[in-house]
């Protein structure tokens, strides 16, 4: 379902972005390398937050068609 391909991706980015995280605590990541994995973070956070916006209206359109129902 879309639900659950939102939830693996949600997975997945969260794991990367803790991958990303750990790169750029690490002192010995060149400034390159950070401002990379710095850049690619961002786009991860932004994909999270797009898929979690859709769920959102899903949810308020399931919840208005629910609502005529009562």
């Amino acid at each position: 379902s879309a639900a659950s391909d939102v939830y693996k991706r949600q997975e997945e980015s969260l794991k990367k972005i803790e991958a990303i995280t750990a790169v750029l605590e690490n002192p010995a990541t060149s400034l390159k390398d950070s401002l990379a994995a710095y850049a690619e973070g961002v786009q991860l956070v932004q994909a999270c937050k797009d898929d979690l916006c859709d769920v959102e209206k899903e949810m308020i359109v399931l919840s208005g068609e629910n609502s005529g129902k009562e």
